[in-house]
């Protein structure tokens, strides 16, 4: 009696041992899974199609939340002392060592870029226009490098000889700037070739004389340093 009292009662007991095991495993399981599932996944990947992070290898970076263009260029020292009409114009450019900033992106992507966040050309500039400012919409453009811990206005890292505020417009003239491919992204006075320049001087302000145009030594870092530009819509 008492032997096969014990033999029913360690059944029984085997029995809840086993179901419990089981399910201890069957939990584990599925908590296993998920932290696998975890595991594999990259928090610092961006999601497909967007790099945010804008660089010498990656120098034109759009956001069309921010409804902001930025692009990587690097000071050219030249213009601290030799003035120029040229702000931004991409390296590899007719005029790519002519500029205060060289640009690691070209002028039409560029272009492309500010049509989509939504910026509007202006477009009334011809190659033969005298005394003419640009006109389209009117861009924000600050600066930034290592060490500058803020944005600074575009016009802080130029001298003007007429000290005129700047006005930065998006011209357009797309198929000038492929046409000629002299690289201009941002002209110091108005532009037909030019993505973008600066309607407070018409046209040949600094081909006449009534303007010149130097990098601001005082405020812009020594030569070859990376400079990141961002446009925006104003």
């Amino acid at each position: 009696m008492i032997k096969a009292f014990n033999f029913r009662s360690a059944g029984k007991t085997m029995v809840c041992i086993t179901l419990l095991m089981t399910l201890i495993l069957v939990l584990a399981g599925c908590g296993g899974g998920a932290d696998q599932g975890k595991a594999n996944q990259d928090p610092g990947t961006p999601a497909a199609g967007k790099n945010t992070e804008v660089s010498k290898a990656n120098p034109l970076v759009v956001d069309k939340e921010a409804k902001t263009v930025k692009v990587y260029t690097e000071v050219n020292g030249k213009y601290f002392v030799e003035p120029t009409r040229h702000g931004i114009v991409f390296k590899d450019g007719s005029n790519g060592n002519k500029s205060i900033l060289k640009a690691y992106a070209n002028q039409n992507d560029f272009y492309n870029a500010l049509i989509e966040i939504n910026a509007k050309p202006g477009n009334n500039l011809q190659l033969t226009s005298t005394g003419v400012p640009v006109e389209g919409d009117k861009l924000n453009v600050t600066v930034t490098w290592a060490g500058a811990n803020k944005e600074l206005p575009f016009g802080e890292i130029v001298t003007d000889s007429t000290n005129r505020p700047f006005d930065i417009r998006f011209g357009g003239n797309q198929q000038n700037a492929k046409d000629k491919n002299t690289g201009c992204i941002l002209c110091l006075d108005s532009c037909p070739v030019g993505i973008t320049s600066n309607a407070a001087h018409p046209t040949k302000d600094f081909d006449s004389g009534k303007a010149r145009f130097y990098g601001n030594k005082d405020v812009l870092p020594q030569d070859g340093t990376p400079v990141i530009v961002t446009f925006k819509v104003q």
